[in-house]
């Protein structure tokens, strides 16, 4: 039929969304049977042609709402079946029991009025919902002498619109006077009210397929909002955060962990712990702490590919699926290698400063009576000139409480430093100065000097006098350490305080802001182990079978006291540099 533009062949049905909709409309119409008292197969011939151009209709891609009103135009264009131009299609509201007026034809305002909201059994179309079958009526509806006359009334349709067994609206048909009911028309109307149920459910179907799309649409920027706000947490924290799997494959990390491991990768992501750290290190990552662990006890020490000593605390619990399961290890750590150097020189100023007291009071206390010692000593000695056993006794007597002196002016030297009188001063100059105070001691070891002390270099702010006592330290020490045939280097260089942080992070003592001059002081003597060269600085320490340990001690209280540090590297067998940082006076 070509009646009102229906009847139009559809070039779409063959492919795509279009083909699984007919698909889904030819599967529902087969149970139209069960409930329809005529089926399809007993309708009339040109019933049989309606209900096709009706589901066309139903297959067209206009919305739900469209494909009724155009169902409905094209049954009130039908003459043949004796209409009247007046449909209307309303939908349940199951929660107030009332039908809501979707779709009309033909409906005045008054009618719209009337019939929206219409309580459930009030009305033909109501009591067709409530009874659940299709009904005919001659008869005037319980609501019509409420917005039209009587006399207009001349019969309707009512049929229910179920799917499968849930009421979902009711579809009224008007007839005109020469209208002939019978049981194929109905059959008709209910097989109609079939096709738009599946129309209806299949809206339902996309309203909810909508619904779940905003919900995960809505679910989806919640998360990417959560995790913007967990990464940024993450990346705010002033420790690092490595989140790695069982197999040690780092999956997360912030920008402080990429910074602590730059010496070893540039892109920590996707790397495993022991392709840059070793194996031995990646397992005590790796090992989860007991829960009572405090925050960064656990400690790792390591050697970066420069050769930097970097120490790390950390701690770690293990990370969990939804069902409890271990799936990887979420790592805390900060960088404390210069906390541990803060720690380490503040111990060793409060031993050093205990040590001074002690060593002051026994050097008070033990001068007087040396003093007395050395007094009758000489005494004896003048009294034993023809007494050559008693002379000699006297002597050593005299000798070894010379000795105990120089030894208790060490004490005092190091407990009492004299107050600095820092003041710009040449380094070159104070080198010069120290050498030929050494220079014959070099000469009968047969060790060469070389100095490198540039013209153009910044003076340094210290104390000239006490610099020249620790370079000669410095000297004798190198001298003892070298014994015979070797080289004593000396150099100086300007560090600008843009370039002091590149040096902070091995020589934590330094001062970001401050201009430095420093010096390294090089000897090829047998140098150090490590276990020894830790303790050089420590007071009353020496490997020598003379002396009291308080040479380098009071070399580094002496610098500590002009705002100088000093730093030594050694090898056993390789020789020793003593890195001294002195302020620029620039």
């Amino acid at each position: 039929m070509d009646q009102a533009g229906y009847g139009r062949s559809h070039s779409k049905e063959s492919t795509g969304p279009y083909r699984q909709e007919r698909h889904y409309f030819m599967v529902q119409t087969r149970q139209w049977e069960k409930p329809m008292q005529n089926s399809p197969a007993t309708l009339e011939p040109s019933f049989k042609s309606i209900l096709i151009e009706v589901l066309k209709t139903a297959l067209e891609q206009y919305p739900p709402k469209t494909k009724i009103g155009r169902i409905l135009d094209y049954l009130l264009s039908l003459r043949n079946l004796e209409l009247a131009d007046k449909a209307a299609l309303f939908l349940i509201d199951h929660g107030s029991q009332t039908l809501d007026l979707l779709v009309s034809r033909g409906f005045s305002d008054s009618d719209k009025t009337a019939c929206n909201g219409t309580r459930f059994g009030l009305c033909h179309c109501g009591q067709a919902v409530k009874n659940g079958k299709s009904k005919f009526s001659r008869t005037q509806p319980p609501l019509l002498s409420l917005h039209i006359k009587a006399a207009l009334f001349t019969g309707n349709y009512c049929v229910p619109i179920v799917k499968d067994g849930q009421p979902l609206g009711v579809l009224t048909i008007y007839v005109n006077g020469n209208h002939s009911h019978s049981a194929e028309t109905e059959g008709l109307f209910e097989a109609i009210g079939n096709i738009i149920a599946v129309i209806i459910e299949s809206q339902q179907m996309d309203q909810q397929l909508i619904q779940l799309v905003n919900d995960l649409r809505g679910s989806i920027i919640n998360l990417r909002e959560e995790k913007k706000f967990s990464e940024s947490i993450i990346q705010g924290l002033n420790h690092g955060l490595i989140v790695v799997d069982l197999e040690g494959r780092i999956r997360k990390c912030n920008s402080v962990a990429q910074s602590i491991f730059k010496p070893f990768t540039t892109q920590l992501d996707g790397q495993f712990l022991a392709d840059f750290l070793g194996d031995s290190a990646a397992k005590q990552l790796l090992t989860t702490s007991p829960s009572n662990t405090n925050q960064f006890e656990r400690e790792l020490t390591f050697i970066t590919p420069t050769r930097e000593k970097k120490i790390i605390g950390f701690s770690n619990v293990p990370q969990e699926d939804a069902r409890g399961r271990k799936v990887g290890v979420i790592i805390s750590l900060s960088d404390i290698s210069e906390l541990k150097y803060v720690r380490r020189e503040m111990e060793k100023m409060n031993r050093l400063s205990t040590i001074a007291e002690i060593a002051s009071a026994v050097a008070h206390e033990v001068r007087n009576p040396l003093a007395g010692i050395k007094i009758m000593a000489q005494s004896i000695e003048e009294e034993a000139k023809d007494n050559s056993e008693q002379l000699e006794c006297s002597q050593r007597i005299i000798r070894q409480v010379d000795r105990l002196n120089e030894l208790l002016s060490d004490f005092f030297s190091y407990a009492r430093p004299a107050e600095p009188n820092k003041r710009p001063t040449s380094l070159g100059a104070i080198v010069a100065e120290t050498k030929p105070l050494i220079h014959n001691r070099l000469i009968k070891s047969h060790i060469d000097l070389f100095v490198d002390i540039s013209n153009e270099l910044p003076k340094i702010i210290a104390d000239p006098h006490q610099v020249q006592q620790v370079f000669l330290n410095l000297f004798l020490n190198a001298i003892d350490a070298i014994k015979e045939q070797g080289q004593i280097e000396i150099s100086a260089r300007f560090l600008t305080k843009s370039k002091v942080h590149y040096f902070k992070k091995r020589y934590p003592a330094l001062l970001e802001g401050n201009n430095y001059v420093v010096v390294h002081f090089t000897d090829n003597g047998t140098g150090m182990p490590p276990e020894v060269a830790e303790q050089v600085f420590e007071p009353f320490f020496t490997t020598k079978t003379s002396g009291a340990g308080l040479g380098l001690s009071i070399v580094y209280r002496t610098l500590k006291e002009n705002d100088a540090a000093i730093v030594l590297e050694s090898k056993k067998g390789k020789g020793t540099t003593f890195i001294i940082f002195f302020r620029a006076d620039v």
